[in-house]
């Protein structure tokens, strides 16, 4: 019977010749596996060598180790170089605004790190799609140093879109910063896009005229500190009007109950009106001059708009008068009262004061008008070429039916003007109307409605520099969770924008201070204000990309040394708080 096999590991010295003529000894360990029936080699280790022409064994010198150090004094053990210029500016925007710290309030350290991370690679890059990061990282520090893969941001995006208290948790860290007379921009963006994947991506009111379906981002947004403050998404079909009751649940859950709310005409009707009372906010909104019962009140008001008391003192170009008026207005009831009798659907009526300010430009009136006589002669000339009017959009329609009649004869279209109507309409070009329940002073009114424009460049910079202009993602959940990554870094955006425009004002002028006021200060400041004009923010951070560190460490000491700068470059980061790590 043959020998039942030990299972021991076996060790053998075997010598193999090579080509060259020495002879290798080798030690090999072996088991021999009953299942299969053969001997398995475990290892096989070089240990001596026996030269051509002799016969006594050579040892052979170990392998050296990873971490074995060199007997040479000179030889290097790690060197590492990494850009930090752009960097420390960006973590210094991230300290002194507060994002990083409501960002790290929020959630745990990790997931926190690395939101913060990819909100910077977003800003530092200039709206880079994320994929970019896995070989930028190598050389730009982050706060998250275990590296981020494909893997770990689409998680995150998963994460953040299904933890809906981490980003409420930021928003309230958000609209704590709001002081007790800030006003809130209120306004929407659409996100175009292919996917099929998306159920909020619907056909609708499409801003960049694409023809594709659209997702609805909604942006409250501060006009003072010029600083975004939350945001939701929606579906793409449906109307602004009336998304102004959520925007109230979200303040009122955030904290904030006494702000004042501007919105566009997209937002005007009685109802938000009514629903923005009830809960205590201010409001301003731009509302269309047709609208029945503010048409007779700029009729009132034409001659007091004429006269020179009327002019605004920072654009005289503009006039500008202001109505007080005891309005009604309509509620109605989500719930059904037993107590009153009142059923859900029911109106309800209430009385409160409101402010109606009427503008009127003579610039805009001749620019409303000609945009009013191109639109009608436009439609009345795809009218007489056939195109029956049930083929126009619900607008165009209106239009048709309002301001033409159509006459046919044979095969022939005769499109005839109604005159009256479009004279009508023509007396209302160039006024403009702004109610609100807080604001008297028409000039007061109209320079907070301005600022709210702000919030259109903050849509502008999404989609330029934080890769908004497109889904990319699957669906919806990690969508949320890609802009909320995205909204981080465009508070960083914004607030570093601001600051850069609080700069400009500041530099090249004397102050009084005769240590500032040298010509050599003064001059130095003028190039750095030139360079801040002609450079946009984008620029100016790769500007400072170049700004590198080298940290190399040998057997005894280490040593770092940094880029030298230029005393323009060192006066912008001294302006701004920066200090180079």
């Amino acid at each position: 019977m043959p020998a039942k096999p030990s299972g021991q590991i076996k060790t053998s010295v075997i010598k193999k010749p090579q080509k060259n003529g020495d002879t290798y000894i080798l030690e090999r360990r072996t088991i021999y596996d009953p299942e299969k029936k053969y001997t398995k080699v475990l290892s096989t280790k070089l240990i001596a060598k026996i030269p051509k022409g002799s016969e006594i064994p050579v040892p052979t010198r170990p392998k050296r180790g990873k971490n074995s150090i060199p007997d040479t004094k000179t030889q290097i053990v790690t060197a590492k170089r990494n850009h930090i210029g752009m960097m420390d500016i960006i973590g210094h925007i991230g300290s002194t605004s507060g994002i990083d710290n409501a960002i790290y309030s929020s959630t745990d350290l990790a997931t926190a790190q690395k939101v913060i991370s990819l909100a910077r690679y977003l800003l530092a890059t200039n709206g880079q799609s994320f994929p970019g990061i896995l070989t930028w990282q190598y050389n730009h520090p982050l706060p998250y140093e275990d590296g981020i893969t494909e893997d770990v941001y689409h998680n995150l995006f998963v994460r953040l879109g299904t933890d809906e208290s981490l980003q409420q948790s930021f928003f309230k860290h958000r609209c704590a910063s709001l002081s007790a007379s800030d006003a809130l921009a209120y306004d929407s963006s659409t996100i175009s896009t292919y996917s099929e994947n998306q159920n909020e991506a619907r056909y609708g009111f499409n801003k960049a005229h694409d023809s594709l379906k659209t997702i609805k981002l909604l942006t409250l947004y501060s006009i003072e500190s010029r600083q975004p403050v939350a945001f939701t998404k929606q579906p793409g079909n449906l109307p602004d009007v009336t998304s102004i009751t959520n925007a109230i649940n979200q303040l009122s859950a955030l904290g904030v109950n006494t702000t004042e709310i501007i919105t566009d005409n997209g937002y005007y009707s009685e109802q938000n009106f009514a629903e923005l009372l009830l809960a205590g906010f201010d409001f301003i909104t731009l509302a269309k001059t047709s609208v029945k019962w503010i048409r007779p009140e700029i009729d009132k008001q034409r001659e007091a708009l004429d006269g020179f008391k009327s002019v605004c003192p920072f654009d005289p170009s503009t006039h500008g008068v202001s109505v007080l008026l005891m309005h009604d207005f309509e509620k109605k009831r989500k719930y059904a009262s037993h107590k009153s009798g009142a059923q859900k659907g029911d109106a309800e009526t209430f009385t409160r004061r409101i402010y109606l300010n009427i503008y009127f430009n003579h610039s805009r009136q001749s620019a409303d008008k000609a945009v009013f006589e191109a639109d009608l002669f436009e439609l009345k000339t795809l009218l007489e070429s056939g195109t029956p009017v049930n083929e126009l959009s619900d607008l165009s329609q209106a239009k048709v039916k309002k301001y033409f009649s159509i006459k046919k004869w044979g095969g022939k279209t005769a499109v005839v003007p109604n005159n009256k109507a479009i004279a009508d309409a023509n007396k209302y070009h160039g006024y403009f109307v702004l109610v609100s329940n807080k604001e008297k002073d028409p000039f007061e009114c109209l320079r907070k409605y301005r600022k709210r424009e702000t919030i259109e460049s903050f849509f502008e910079a999404g989609k330029q520099h934080a890769d908004g202009n497109r889904v990319r993602v699957w669906n919806t959940d990690t969508l949320r969770g890609r802009m909320f990554v995205q909204f981080v870094s465009l508070c960083y955006y914004e607030y570093l924008n601001e600051e850069i425009r609080k700069l400009k004002k500041s530099l090249g002028k004397e102050n009084g201070n005769v240590a500032h006021d040298t010509k050599a200060v003064l001059n130095n400041e003028s190039k750095l204000k030139s360079w801040l004009c002609n450079t946009p923010l984008y620029l100016q951070l790769q500007w400072f990309d170049t700004v590198e560190r080298v940290d190399i460490s040998e057997k005894l000491k280490s040593r770092r040394w940094t880029t030298e700068i230029t005393s323009r470059d060192e006066l912008y980061l001294q302006k701004l708080g920066v200090t180079i790590s």
